[in-house]
């Protein structure tokens, strides 16, 4: 063994003071050679050099690390870069913003990997006493590791799904041995856990006996546009069962080509899980989702962050909503999302400021009733949306109140009989689970509309009331001025 500061102290058996028993003794005594001797011995040992017992090594240190020769392959690969850590959420963070290399071989091969986290200058080693030196350079704490997928050498952005993996280590350096097949680009990323939210340098190094190439990984999405975002008290909304999912934050996008489309949601810091939706609804904001209305989405809610990877996505006008799995759940994130061709990205609010909000007296269907009315009017020409949603779901329910949703439709008549004009109607007339909330959007209303043929808001229902025979519906009218809603009527 050797002392890299080839001076102090030697070391003799049992002495934890590491050098209480001079050099003499200890040869003596123990059996252990002094530097001195072992130089004298060898002269060709450098100063330093001195023996120690295998038993001894592994009683008293916990890793060894050997050199080897890295001139015995015929083909080496080096990268240098640098990583920011700065912002990143740690062990809940994904692989998409993490240093990833395309590694490709003409020929089946093995192949090492080996990543080395470069020293810092003041990480360097100390002016201290001879009492005091490290036996290794001050370095952070902290974890690296190597991963090695099958994906053509494009960038990864789920941390699962790997080929290989090497093991976290809180050394500078660690190590991959993979096996490469013939002409299949792969990419290796390189992952950390726990090290300071600082900037890094490293080398990536790949070391073989057949030619090999290492480049930097691209991403098959060459246009990203990034959000940064967050759900407040006001639009932590929860996954897509809370009746109050429609007020997550959501972003229009706007894709003039058809493309393929990959959303990254992330959160700046936290665990709990997140989801991310891409939803057919020509831009505007979403009230109610149906099986038909999703495009794609990221699969179960996931902790730290979401990915969606969509392909063939028509030209149009789309709405992605990223959630929460639990109501009230504060926290800032950003949203990645890239195109294969050009778009354009915005943030749109479910509910304009300075609306006004109307809330009618709950609606009750009982018996065999399944429409029930409610007359509506205004002072002045009047833009209005209007949401029902099962009171059973909504947390506003009576004790006869049922606890399923009913299937529900929402609209807004003017006139009757064969006069009789629907203004707007939810779910393209089609019923939807009332749990969810059903909502038509943009009617204009005229004061002479409702004062010479009536207009008036329609709910119905399908399928059989609950045990309870009664199940409540809330109704919530915005509009940019007054509107007057009155009593609900009943229509077998």
């Amino acid at each position: 063994m050797k002392n890299p500061w080839s001076e102090g102290h030697g070391w003799s058996e049992g002495d934890e003071t590491n050098g209480g028993v001079d050099s003499k003794e200890s040869s003596a005594g123990h059996g252990h050679a002094s530097s001195e001797e072992v130089q004298a011995e060898r002269p060709g040992l450098e100063p330093g050099t001195f023996w120690m017992n295998v038993n001894d090594v592994f009683q008293y240190f916990d890793t060894l690390y050997l050199n080897w020769n890295s001139g015995l392959f015929s083909h080496r690969q080096d990268v240098h870069f640098s990583w920011d850590l700065a912002g990143r959420n740690g062990l809940w963070a994904s692989f998409g913003n993490n240093p990833q290399y395309q590694i490709h071989s003409d020929a089946a091969s093995t192949v090492w990997l080996v990543l080395s986290r470069h020293f810092k200058s003041s990480q360097g080693p100390r002016n201290v006493s001879d009492e005091d030196i490290p036996m290794t350079g001050a370095i952070d704490t902290g974890f690296i590791s190597l991963y090695l997928f099958r994906s053509g050498g494009e960038r990864v952005f789920l941390t699962d799904g790997f080929t290989a993996r090497g093991p976290y280590v809180d050394s500078p350096n660690t190590l991959l041995k993979v096996q490469l097949p013939k002409n299949v680009p792969h990419t290796v990323i390189v992952s950390e856990q726990d090290l300071r939210q600082s900037s890094y340098s490293f080398t990536l190094s790949a070391f073989s006996l057949q030619p090999l190439t290492l480049t930097g990984a691209q991403s098959r999405y060459g246009n990203q546009t990034v959000k940064v975002d967050a759900w407040t008290s006001e639009s932590a909304g929860g996954n897509a069962s809370s009746p109050s999912y429609s007020n997550n934050p959501q972003f229009i996008l706007d894709l003039p080509q058809p493309s393929d489309v990959s959303l990254l949601l992330e959160l700046h810091c936290g665990e709990f899980p997140v989801h991310v939706k891409l939803l057919w609804s020509n831009g505007k904001p979403v009230r109610h989702v149906g099986t038909r209305d999703i495009v794609g989405d990221s699969g179960e809610y996931r902790k730290g962050y979401a990915f969606a990877a969509i392909s063939n996505v028509p030209a149009g006008r789309y709405t992605i909503v990223c959630s929460t799995f639990e109501q009230g759940q504060l926290a800032k994130f950003t949203l990645q999302i890239g195109t294969t061709s050009a778009c354009t990205v915005q943030r749109i609010y479910s509910r304009p400021a300075g609306q006004f909000v109307t809330q009618p007296a709950m609606a009750l269907f009982a018996g065999e009733t399944d429409r029930l009315w409610a007359p509506l009017g205004c002072s002045r020409l009047t833009r209005l949306s209007v949401t029902a949603q099962s009171a059973g779901r909504a947390g506003r329910t009576s004790s006869q109140a049922g606890s399923n949703g009913l299937p529900l439709k929402v609209s807004v008549e003017c006139g009757q009989g064969l006069m009789k004009q629907t203004l707007a109607i939810s779910g393209n007339d089609e019923f939807t689970d009332g749990h969810y909330g059903v909502q038509v959007h943009d009617v204009d209303l005229r004061p002479s509309m409702c004062a010479q043929a009536g207009v008036r808001i329609v709910l119905e229902r399908a399928g059989p009331l609950d045990l309870h025979g009664e199940e409540g519906v809330e109704v919530e009218v915005h509009s940019d001025g007054n509107v007057d809603v009155g009593s609900w009527y009943g229509l077998p």
